[in-house]
């Protein structure tokens, strides 16, 4: 019988976990994950902020129990890695509730550690009142301190999609909300004249918008007060860094894998790592894209979910590629819906397309 060791349990592995027992059930499989939630939906936790999801249980597709008896597969929460031994074909991982180390032999092993935000080491990032988003943990703590301090003034410090949603959200819950980011536009990847347009529509809704701001840090004595940024200090009660994600690979650095420069690991289109019998999928794998054949980081859950399924299919001995990524991403503004996907005219002219661009104005 084959033992598959999958570490990570929000997209991509539970969607290796539950194709790979569909296609061979005999399979061992068992995930190990840090965090007590599996299968959640990170794109909906904003919106659990502004309650326009009102039940946590909602953003949860699974929990552990449920997808053990849909599956078959075995889940262990409040287990993170922390060595990878590919010599000996196993994995150590610390048991959080004891604190002890317990090892995992795998026939195959699958890395779907995903990523964690990043928080920089400036004052004040460890005040109440300071939240990251990327787990239901977050959404709620994020929602309950609003409630309950009477906060009256956010800002928002990223102006990605997440950051973008989150900024929408708490203003629904009437505070004043401010929106920096220390690139010249929000909405990361957008051709800037959409991303100006953007901007406007957030402007003419009540969002403040800074951009080309640099963060330096988070004033208050005991809860945030304020952010103090290049170009002044702006009032918050409230701080959401939504500053973008680091993968969660640090443990594995002394394995002989290759990583790309920021932390991700490196695959084939069959998701399989430079050691054998690794593989890795979602967030913390680099794949490539579809038009350019490049190398191509795209930490979203559309395309965990279908590495996940191609890395499945592998496991259980098909010949399968993974095509690559688009570049794919959908964020939702007060009153405006914005997307995008391919290549933008800044990348298109990089890899070396005579680029032409028109804009239509059609129905929705």
């Amino acid at each position: 019988m084959m033992r598959v060791l999958i570490l990570g349990g929000v997209a991509a592995g539970t969607k290796v976990a539950a194709k790979l027992k569909r296609l061979r059930f005999d399979t061992e499989v068992l995930i190990l994950t840090k965090d007590a939630d599996i299968s959640y939906a990170g794109c909906g936790l904003p919106y659990y902020v502004g309650d326009v999801i009102t039940d946590r249980e909602k953003i949860i597709v699974n929990t552990p129990e449920k997808f053990a008896a849909l599956t078959g597969a075995k889940v262990l929460t409040g287990r993170e890695a922390v060595k990878l031994d590919a010599a000996g074909k196993t994995v150590t991982a610390k048991n959080l509730a004891t604190g002890e180390e317990e090892v995992y032999p795998y026939d195959a092993c699958v890395i779907s550690t995903g990523a964690s935000s990043i928080v920089p080491p400036l004052q004040g990032v460890n005040l109440k009142g300071v939240f990251t988003m990327r787990t239901p943990d977050d959404a709620e703590g994020l929602k309950n301190y609003v409630k309950a301090s009477g906060a009256k003034t956010a800002v928002v410090a990223g102006g990605g999609f997440i950051g973008l949603e989150v900024a929408e959200n708490l203003l629904e819950q009437g505070l004043d909300v401010t929106v920096m980011d220390m690139a010249p536009q929000v909405m990361p990847g957008f051709d800037p004249e959409f991303a100006a347009y953007g901007t406007r529509h957030l402007e003419k809704v009540g969002i403040h918008v800074s951009t080309s701001t640099k963060m330096e840090g988070i004033t208050g004595s005991e809860k945030a007060e304020g952010v103090q940024t290049d170009k002044g200090l702006i009032p918050a009660d409230v701080v959401v860094l939504s500053l973008g994600i680091r993968p969660n690979t640090a443990f594995l650095k002394e394995t002989g894998l290759e990583f790309a420069k920021n932390g991700a690991i490196l695959v084939d289109k069959s998701l399989r790592t430079n050691l054998p019998d690794v593989y890795a999928a979602g967030d913390c794998a680099v794949v490539s894209n579809r038009l350019t054949g490049e190398r191509a980081w795209a930490p979203m859950g559309s395309a965990a979910n279908m590495e996940g399924r191609v890395l499945a299919e592998v496991l259980a001995g098909r010949e399968k590629e993974f095509a690559g990524v688009l570049g794919t991403a959908v964020v939702k503004l007060p009153g405006l819906n914005a997307a995008r996907t391919g290549l933008n005219e800044a990348a298109a002219r990089a890899a070396g397309y005579d680029v032409e661009t028109v804009v239509a104005v059609n129905d929705d």
